[in-house]
C-alpha cells in the first residue's frame, strides 16, 4: 500500500482543519524570527546612526537624553552648557573639528539644528548632494527627508518636534518673524539627521535674542584625532558642570536593556511555539480517534502497523513543516513591518534580513515536532484490527 495515497484522500477530507493548524503553528512559529530580525536591524540601525558622534559633551544630566537628543532628534530636555564651552574644548587639541549643537525649533514636524559645516560636512569627509554650504544666518541646509528644494524659503517656528505633530500645517502661535533661504541638500544617510534643517547657530541665538541661551549650544560634538585623543577628552571634559560621552558607551548599555527585553520576548515566543507544538499533537490524536473505522477497514485489508505508522506519522509531520515554514515566511512580514513602522518615526534606516540563526531555529523546531509526532503515530498503531473494530 502506498501510505501518500492515503494521505492525499485524508488531506482533501480534511484540508480546512489542516490549513487552520498550520496557520495556527505559523502565526506562533512567526513571533521567534520576527523579534530576533527586529531586534538584530535596530542595533544595526541605531548603531550607524551614531558613527558621525564619537564624543559628545553635554550639560550634567543624563547621558541617555543627551544621545537621544543629539544623535536621534528626540525631544529631549536638554540643558544648555556653559559660555564658551566650545572653545574650550578646542582648546585641549587633538581634534579634527568641533560643532556646537542648539535645538528647539522647527519648521512643521522638522526639527530645526543650529550647528556649523563641520557637522554637515562631517568637517569636509560629506559632500553635499546639491547645492551648498549656508554662508549667513539667514539660509539653511536641510535633509534628504525633508520636502523643501533649493530656493525655498520658510519660516520656523518654536517648539519641539512632539508639538509638531499638533499641528500638521506647520502652523504655530509661535512662530518666528523671520525666514531662511534653502541653499544646500544634505545627502541620504538612513539616520535621523535626514530630516533635520540645519542653520547656522547664530540664526537661533539671533532669533532668542532675549532669552538666556544666547551664544549657549545644547551640546557640543566632537570628533578627536586618534583613540587616545578621545580618551583623553573624554577625561578632561568631565567637569561638575558638563560631561563627556562616547555615543558608543551609551549605546551598548540602552542594547543591554534591549537584549533583556530581547530574551523576554524570545521566552514568550518559545512558549506560544511550544503550546501551539502541543495543540498540534493533541489535534493528531483526535485525528486518528476520529478514524478509527477507516484505520480498522485498513488493518483488515492487509495494512500493516509500519504503513499506519508512517501514515499517520507523515500526516501529523506534514502539518508542523507547512506551520513552520509559514511562521518563518510570516516573521520576515512582521519584522518588515514593525521596522517600517520604526523608520517612520524615529528616521533610523533599519534593514532586515534572514540569518541562518533564525533558519536553524525554525529547522529545531520542526525537527522537534517531527519527533513528537512519532507520539500519535504510536497511537494508531498500537491496537490490532479486532481491537480497532471493537472500539469502532
Amino acid at each position: 500500500m502506498n501510505p501518500f495515497l492515503f494521505l492525499r484522500g485524508e488531506f482533501r477530507r480534511s484540508f480546512g482543519g489542516a490549513l487552520a493548524l498550520a496557520l495556527v503553528l505559523a502565526f506562533a512559529g512567526s513571533l521567534s524570527p520576527a523579534v530576533s530580525m527586529l531586534e538584530r536591524s535596530v542595533r544595526s540601525g541605531m548603531a550607524q546612526s551614531a558613527d558621525a558622534f564619537d564624543l559628545l559633551v553635554g550639560a550634567k544630566g543624563s547621558a541617555v537624553d543627551l544621545v537621544l537628543g543629539a544623535v536621534y532628534l528626540r525631544p529631549e530636555p536638554l540643558s544648555l552648557l556653559p559660555y564658551g564651552t566650545l572653545e574650550e574644548v578646542k582648546a585641549h587639541g587633538g581634534i579634527r573639528w568641533a560643532a556646537p549643537l542648539a535645538f528647539g525649533d522647527r519648521w512643521k514636524n522638522y526639527p530645526l539644528a543650529g550647528t556649523s559645516s563641520e557637522l554637515v560636512t562631517l568637517g569636509g569627509k560629506r559632500p553635499l548632494a546639491s547645492g551648498r554650504m549656508f554662508l549667513n544666518d539667514g539660509e539653511a541646509v536641510v535633509g534628504a527627508g525633508v520636502p523643501l528644494k533649493e530656493g525655498d524659503s520658510f519660516s520656523p517656528s518654536h517648539g519641539s518636534v512632539a508639538e509638531a505633530a499638533l499641528d500638521g500645517e506647520g502652523k504655530s502661535a509661535h512662530a518666528h518673524d523671520r525666514s531662511f533661504r534653502v541653499v544646500g541638500k544634505m545627502p541620504a544617510t538612513g539616520t535621523p539627521w535626514d530630516r533635520v534643517v540645519a542653520v547656522p547657530i547664530e540664526a537661533l541665538w539671533n532669533m532668542h535674542d532675549s532669552g538666556a541661551g544666547t551664544g549657549r549650544c545644547s551640546a557640543v560634538v566632537v570628533k578627536p584625532v586618534t583613540v587616545a585623543d578621545a580618551y583623553r577628552l573624554r577625561s578632561a571634559l568631565n567637569t561638575p558642570d558638563k560631561q563627556a560621552v562616547f555615543s558608543g558607551e551609551v549605546l551598548t548599555r540602552l542594547f543591554g536593556t534591549l537584549e533583556q527585553m530581547h530574551d523576554v520576548m524570545m521566552l514568550l515566543a518559545f512558549g506560544a511555539q511550544a503550546a501551539a507544538l502541543a495543540a498540534a499533537l493533541v489535534s493528531g490524536f483526535f485525528a486518528v480517534a476520529m478514524r478509527v473505522k477507516a484505520l480498522a477497514l485498513l488493518r483488515a485489508l492487509g495494512a500493516s502497523h509500519g504503513f499506519l505508522a508512517v501514515s499517520v506519522w507523515l500526516m501529523v509531520s506534514g502539518v508542523l513543516l507547512a506551520g513552520s515554514a509559514l511562521g518563518l515566511g510570516l516573521g520576515c512580514i512582521m519584522a518588515s513591518a514593525a521596522s517600517s513602522w520604526i523608520q517612520a518615526e524615529t528616521g533610523v534606516a533599519l534593514t532586515v534580513s534572514l540569518s541562518a540563526r533564525e533558519c536553524l531555529t525554525a529547522l529545531l523546531a520542526a525537527g522537534c515536532g517531527c519527533l513528537a509526532a512519532f507520539l500519535p503515530a504510536w497511537f494508531a498503531c498500537r491496537k490490532t484490527a479486532g481491537e480497532l473494530l471493537r472500539s469502532a
